[in-house]
């Protein structure tokens, strides 16, 4: 297809003169050769505009098929993210190689298609989870599970679901696995993981491993959801006992409003010490709850230092976040990931004395509305 057939019916003039001036600087004529140069071009930031222009120029849908089944994964890449809500499901059929794709991109851009075509697409993914084979027949499990969440299994992929997961806990007992941290956890010092569990009143507790814990929360705490679709209160991810602590990872306490050093404080009443942590991976957040014996003795909230209550020794000659007085230059800020590995764990790395593995429990919204969507990692790699 010719890039000026495709440059006059562009509607929105700045987009149209950026697409116009990329074309032109790299001698591009047809959308052909923005394919070949998105998929032979050693300059990355080539690359990306082209990428940027590729869906700008909204060629045709049969255009953008034709490019998802091109020889070079960034093409197929960048032709699926063309694919979302009811244009997606229109053509999911054809969408549906691109979930068993050799590249994890062109994959992971393909389930965001599919999770945005909604409920009317699960017959399609259930049959051909029950004819296809090999890459294709996995692929559709994945897409059943980012459209409708495990929920929507079937009983028999379930267990095998189950049977996988034991086996995954059992070989990473003998290694430690790197954790995303971008969201509050609490740790609670205490080794009997049932009793957190039925102090939160969590229920329905499910074995996964390390990844698919830390997966489970960032997930849900990542996705773009309304309140009363209970994404994120309707899970969390607790740990096994880890040198006398279990973490527990997302709400425990299903959507209630209470701040989390009253949490703490509850939960250090049972338990005898409690804490929370906080991280962000997109600015510059960071907090940390100290609670002991049903009382608080320490918090602190990068983002509402008005509201602090005093001090630990592990803060002595550090910075904190939100203080950039003259008096604190040379000071080195101390983050909360700092203050776990002190006072308790740092999860940032899963090692040390790790008894009995992590589980996946429901709050009550979670019994009441089902577990979030979304397509989980079981293992890296």
């Amino acid at each position: 297809m010719e890039i000026r057939a495709l440059l006059d019916r562009m509607t929105h003039e700045d987009h149209r003169r950026e697409a116009e001036d990329f074309v032109t600087e790299h001698g591009i004529t047809s959308f052909d050769e923005m394919a070949e140069l998105i998929a032979t071009s050693g300059d990355g930031q080539a690359v990306q505009s082209a990428c940027r222009v590729f869906s700008l120029l909204d060629a045709a849908d049969e255009v953008y098929l034709a490019a998802a089944r091109h020889p070079h994964a960034a093409v197929r890449r960048v032709a699926a993210s063309m694919f979302r809500g009811e244009k997606a499901l229109r053509y999911a059929r054809e969408l549906l190689p691109l979930l068993a794709d050799e590249d994890h991109y062109v994959r992971q851009e393909a389930l965001w298609a599919f999770g945005t075509m909604g409920p009317d697409v699960l017959p399609l993914l259930h049959e051909t989870r029950r004819t296809a084979k090999g890459a294709t027949r996995r692929g559709a499990l994945a897409g059943i599970v980012e459209v409708a969440g495990p929920d929507a299994m079937s009983a028999a992929d379930r267990r095998m679901i189950e049977r996988y997961i034991r086996v995954k806990i059992e070989e990473e007992m003998y290694g430690s696995e790197e954790m995303h941290l971008c969201g509050g956890w609490y740790a609670i010092k205490t080794d009997n993981q049932a009793a957190v569990l039925e102090v939160c009143g969590l229920q329905d507790p499910t074995p996964v491993t390390k990844v698919l814990g830390g997966a489970a929360w960032n997930n849900d705490h990542h996705a773009w959801s309304k309140a009363d679709e209970h994404v994120e209160c309707a899970r969390v991810y607790v740990t096994g006992a880890w040198d006398g602590w279990t973490l527990v990872f997302g709400e425990p306490f299903a959507h209630a409003e209470r701040p989390v050093h009253e949490i703490c404080a509850v939960l250090s009443a049972v338990f005898g010490e409690a804490h929370h942590y906080g991280m962000s991976c997109g600015d510059g957040w960071t907090a940390w709850c100290i609670a002991e014996s049903g009382e608080v003795v320490r918090y602190y909230d990068a983002f509402k230092p008005e509201e602090q209550i005093g001090e630990l020794d592990v803060e002595e000659g550090r910075g904190l976040p939100h203080d950039w007085s003259d008096e604190n230059d040379d000071l080195d800020d101390i983050w909360a990931t700092e203050v776990a590995e002190e006072l308790s764990v740092d999860p940032t790395y899963f090692d040390g004395d790790v008894e009995g593995h992590g589980v996946l429990a429901l709050t009550q919204c979670g019994r009441t509305y089902g577990s979030p969507k979304g397509f989980l990692e079981i293992t890296r790699g």
